[in-house]
């Protein structure tokens, strides 16, 4: 009986880690845009965790791509949490043919005790005549009946990127 109380334990553990669906190749600007992130938004003692970063892109407002990452950093005040980000970055390719991934917005979307999203499959509603887009994430909430980092109850992240910045309704 113990052993399959264990199974379903470490099954469970890797049905919600990040890192189950982490993205495969993120283009090095991209990963280099998302490392500065990590330096300017951890504490001192946080640091990224590469291998969760996950990427995407959507249609945005105007039908113009948008690159979506969701990128974890974990060890703030040198404890045991984490924090997921979601930023937004514009994939315009220059003459000469690099991409250097724009900066548009970033915001934080999860983490311990919180939220957390295990999957970026977002799902974008474009406004064709404005820079308006509504962007679903699927997500998994903290309840009050487990442990603060085993988020368990399915939710729906709605978002509205505007003018250059993220909201979430």
């Amino acid at each position: 009986m113990k052993l399959r109380t264990l199974s379903t334990f470490f099954i469970f553990i890797l049905l919600i880690s990040p890192t189950t669906f982490a993205a495969t190749s993120i283009p090095k600007p991209l990963a280099e845009k998302i490392q500065n992130l990590v330096t300017v938004l951890s504490a001192g003692y946080a640091v990224g965790y590469p291998k969760a970063t996950m990427i995407q892109t959507i249609k945005g407002g105007g039908n113009t791509d948008v690159t979506l990452a969701v990128f974890t950093i974990e060890g703030f005040d040198g404890g045991n949490n984490y924090s997921q980000y979601l930023v937004a970055f514009s994939p315009e390719t220059m003459e000469d043919g690099k991409q250097p991934f724009r900066l548009i917005d970033v915001m934080r979307i999860g983490g311990g005790a919180w939220r957390v999203i295990q999957k970026l499959n977002a799902k974008s509603s474009p406004e064709l005549k404005s820079d308006e887009a509504t962007i679903a994430i699927e997500a998994l909430e903290n309840t009050d009946y487990y442990s603060p980092n085993f988020a368990s109850k399915k939710s729906t992240i709605t978002l509205v990127l505007k003018n250059g910045r993220f909201y979430e309704k």
